[in-house]
């Protein structure tokens, strides 16, 4: 279990089970049998056409749990993984290229080098959080940001980097072992990414989100009159990679052939085609590859592309309602508590960084199960975020990470209280230590 307080998380002992293995409160029986069955007969029109968009997608997520559960086989072999923290990308990739996807289905267990902490789930949930965030990381070419929305789309520029598919089909499985053991992923990659995953047809209206800029200058293209505006395109478009532009074609002929009102529809289309997934179209195979080994494509058929990434990455905004009903008080402390009152009236004034950093200390990772703070997973199954008293009031707030468990000692005003967590959440490091 992993216990962070002024710059050491500590672990004590506790059997490790991944959230998609952990057992099931009650059983699914009547109606619900009834309707998680439809999902796999129905066409999806039909269910949409049934039920409301929010009830719909529950109903998948649901029917997700329990077409992975299945595959969790208790007696599946440990995958025991040591990497430095330091070098994460390539200790991670190499122990990954060593398990099949098969073997990948049984549980990790983490070891981060010359520390002591022991894997009861905490450590696996900040792997997955360190391992997503270092992937896009410029160092390596794979990634490039796009815009404002803080999402990564492919790097075409990237198959000048040795190893780069097998890169993809490393980074592929690692989403793929965060969705089938129920983690989160830490970054967002370009909702054509997902698109592509699960087969879903990629069109002009996806470029909006890729590269607004580029879009706009291709809708007025379809808006106005090319024959009259003098513009003489071909079915041809630049691509700059390295410093250096090179003319693709579009099309058989497209060299010579001029873009006109009558076929600029078809340019729109293929110049789309080509920047979204033709010129990255290996690393995207690649990548899907990777996922798939782990995942089963029917279990995500019935998924958008915006649902997917719910389930990968969480949900986008940390809810302090949300958070605050689905919070334990232990050892002393209560709801009505002095204290209590000052912490969340503190996480109430923050900005989701600082909600994040607070979430990530706690529990391991700064994002929010798609179900809301209720959906928590700790080592031996759901578990609630906690608060605990603890009396030492010279100490800083340290984290179980395993349990999501916040020690908190009832400091004497609520300056000192803000001044302590600041000190955890930024001066505390991520090494790992036993108690």
């Amino acid at each position: 279990m992993a216990d962070q307080g002024a710059g050491i998380r500590h672990h004590t002992t506790s059997p490790h089970i991944v959230p998609r293995a952990a057992p099931v409160d009650g059983k699914l029986e009547g109606d619900s049998m009834i309707d998680l069955a439809e999902i796999s007969i129905e066409d999806e029109t039909s269910l949409k056409q049934k039920y409301t968009e929010e009830s719909y997608f529950q109903m998948k997520l649901t029917w997700l749990e329990c077409q992975l559960r299945k595959l969790h086989r208790s007696d599946a072999k440990v995958c025991k993984m040591e990497v430095d923290r330091n070098d994460i990308f390539h200790d991670s990739f190499r122990a990954f290229s060593k398990l099949s996807g098969e073997q990948l289905r049984g549980p990790l267990e983490l070891k981060f080098k010359r520390e002591d902490g022991r894997d009861d789930g905490g450590l696996t949930r900040h792997w997955f959080m360190l391992i997503s965030r270092e992937v896009v990381n410029p160092e390596y070419a794979l990634f490039i940001p796009m815009g404002k929305n803080h999402a990564f789309q492919v790097n075409s520029a990237s198959k000048h980097q040795p190893h780069h598919l097998e890169y993809f089909r490393f980074i592929g499985r690692v989403w793929g072992k965060a969705l089938f053991d129920g983690f989160l992923i830490e970054s967002h990659l370009a909702s054509t990414i997902y698109k592509y995953l699960l087969d879903r047809k990629i069109g002009p209206n996806d470029m909006m989100t890729v590269d607004n800029v580029y879009f706009t200058s291709l809708q007025w293209i379809l808006d106005n009159d090319v024959d009259e505006s003098g513009m003489e395109l071909n079915f041809v478009v630049d691509e700059e990679e390295l410093g250096t532009v090179r003319q693709v074609v579009l099309k058989e002929g497209g060299e010579t052939e001029l873009v006109t009102n009558e076929n600029k529809e078809e340019y729109v289309r293929l110049v789309c085609e080509e920047r979204l997934v033709k010129c990255i179209q290996p690393q995207l195979d690649a990548l899907k590859e990777g996922f798939y080994e782990i995942v089963p494509r029917d279990v995500l058929s019935k998924f958008s592309e915006t649902e997917l990434e719910l389930v990968l990455c969480g949900l986008p905004v940390i809810d302090i309602e949300d958070w605050q009903a689905n919070c334990e008080y232990r050892a002393g402390y209560s709801a009505e508590h002095e204290v209590m009152q000052w912490f969340w009236e503190l996480l109430d004034g923050w900005d989701q960084e600082m909600r994040a950093r607070m979430l990530q200390f706690v529990t391991g990772t700064s994002k929010v199960p798609t179900g809301g703070f209720g959906g928590l997973y700790g080592a031996t199954g759901p578990k609630r975020f906690q608060i605990i008293r603890v009396i030492n009031t010279n100490r800083l707030p340290q984290a179980n990470t395993c349990f999501n468990e916040l020690l908190l000692p009832p400091y004497s005003s609520k300056e000192r209280l803000a001044h302590c967590l600041a000190m955890s959440l930024y001066d505390g490091g991520d090494t790992f230590g036993l108690r």
